[in-house]
């Protein structure tokens, strides 16, 4: 590229900050029902003409950029929320893409990503690529938000897997280990996202001020370069809890909150809107499959929802505990986003930094990559089961087996590198830590909201309180007998009849 951001300071913001406006109406043109899994995902509504919308992103670029009114610009990829073309010239000494997003959560979603990832390329040594420029704002020619980034070279680490050996595959997690362990070594006093501080009055609540950085026993800094002095600040949330499909709609506190107990609160105020606010009827805006069949189970659904809820009084303590300090996670550490040397196989990127926010450190599952967990399987969801898909949960269990061995050496090298983010040697915190997590993982979208039946089988196998049956927590009682005790949903006792879900009381 030319010399022209030589001595310019990256990035720069080519749309004009403006005063907060609430998203627009037609979000719903964004969203549409999973023909295969029947839940809202995110979709490009319009006919898409390559050739327009290249030339459209050669005027954006070559009137702030001139050096880019000779690009070379092809379509690139998509990703869940994004399109993305390549820009290059022979003349230059590297490419470039230019992203451009759907507005699921307009400007802070933009916003907070580029903020996080010149926070963690001023704190960390993490291989993450370059922000030229960026507009956070979709008064532009293509009507969309977008990003202009460096291309970082490397192939995902899902095309080389199979083809790499063990010892390749240690290598390249105990190198994200060694940048892991500085991000995770960061410490944030509130839960949110980051923001440049020259957008504070856009995503700080009118009596919020973020503090400033503040020395802890002259050991460690948290909240380094944030608040007054700083360039950043901690901000409103954006996570899909809080803003996937019509949850951005609705009313009450995006953060930043001080304690897990609030944020886990408001998790769970937007999942009870959330159900109570169905789409079920096909062709109105915002349908999905998966709502038609919580319609239909609505009233045991809100009585699990209920006891769900309830648990959060007994289970997340309105104190912080060690546990809960504040991490900065990328939580999609995936096979997409993790970029190898297809030579040598060593990391030269991660990459997708969107919706990366400050979460409490057990929500890290102890900071371990989504490649190396088990978290990305998914129990057969509630419109699988309508259709009379059988359960998959012993294939989960077999899978997971497989995976201890690929993934075991791998996982060994990591977490010793990393180490532990907190103490937790004592049998109360492991506790404490496990029902923390049970909580947040039923609060996840692809949980109850798509697998109810999953929560009521993670409370009977932990023995807790259902339909006013007192049990202990420690999964002394017998989950048959709990579930017969309720009126749950669980897989064995959903059937398909007429096409509707019948869901009946637990039998042994």
């Amino acid at each position: 590229m030319g010399s022209q951001f030589t001595n310019v300071s990256l990035p720069i913001r080519v749309s004009k900050t403006h005063q907060p406006k609430p998203p627009p109406e037609d979000l719903h043109r964004y969203w549409r029902s999973h023909q295969d899994d029947g839940y809202l995902e995110r979709y490009w509504p319009d006919e898409l003409d390559h050739n327009a919308w290249i030339s459209s992103i050669r005027l954006i670029l070559a009137r702030q950029f001139p050096d880019f009114a000779n690009a070379d610009i092809r379509y690139f990829a998509k990703g869940t929320f994004n399109r993305l073309y390549s820009l290059t010239n022979p003349n230059w000494g590297r490419a470039y893409l230019f992203r451009v997003s759907i507005p699921v959560e307009p400007f802070f979603k933009t916003e907070s990503e580029i903020a996080t990832m010149e926070y963690v390329r001023q704190h960390t040594t993490m291989p993450i690529p370059r922000v030229v420029a960026y507009s956070s704002s979709d008064d532009n020619e293509l009507g969309y938000e977008w990003i202009l980034m460096e291309q970082m070279p490397g192939e995902p680490l899902r095309k080389l897997w199979g083809a790499m050996p063990e010892a390749a595959r240690v290598g390249v997690f105990a190198e994200l280990a060694v940048h892991v362990k500085q991000l995770v070594a960061l410490r944030f006093s509130k839960f949110g996202n980051l923001y440049f501080a020259d957008v504070a009055d856009r995503v700080l609540p009118p009596d919020k001020v973020s503090s400033p950085a503040k020395e802890n026993k002259g050991i460690e800094i948290v909240d380094r370069d944030i608040g007054p002095g700083g360039r950043f600040v901690i901000g409103r949330i954006v996570a899909q809890e809080f803003f996937f499909d019509k949850r951005v709609y609705y009313p009450g506190s995006r953060g930043p909150f001080q304690t897990t107990r609030e944020l886990v609160d408001m998790r769970v105020q937007l999942l009870e809107r959330r159900l109570r606010h169905l789409s079920p009827v096909e062709g109105e805006a915002w349908y999905c499959e998966n709502d038609r069949e919580l319609e239909r189970n609505k009233d045991r659904i809100f009585d699990l929802f209920n006891q769900l809820k309830a648990l959060v009084a007994r289970l997340v303590p309105h104190e912080n505990r060690p546990e809960d300090r504040g991490v900065l996670w990328h939580d999609d550490l995936s096979e997409h986003n993790l970029l190898l040397d297809p030579a040598t196989f060593k990391l030269t990127a991660v990459v997708d930094w969107e919706s990366v926010s400050i979460v409490p450190a057990y929500e890290t599952q102890d900071a371990r990559p989504a490649w190396l967990s088990d978290r990305d399987w998914r129990p057969t969801s509630l419109v699988h089961l309508a259709r009379g898909v059988p359960p998959n949960d012993e294939f989960i269990a077999a899978d997971k087996l497989r995976r201890v061995g690929e993934m075991g050496p791998a996982r060994v090298v990591y977490h010793s590198i990393v180490g532990p983010l907190y103490d937790d040697s004592s049998p109360e915190t492991q506790e404490r830590i496990r029902n923390k997590r049970g909580i947040a993982k039923q609060l996840e979208i692809d949980t109850f909201q798509h697998r109810p039946w999953w929560t009521a089988s993670w409370m009977a196998e932990n023995g807790f309180l259902l339909n006013g049956t007192a049990v202990n927590g420690t999964g002394s009682v017998n989950q048959n007998d709990s579930i017969k005790k309720t009126n749950v949903i669980h897989e064995a006792d959903t059937v398909e009849k007429g096409g509707a879900v019948t869901v009946a009381t637990g039998q042994a």
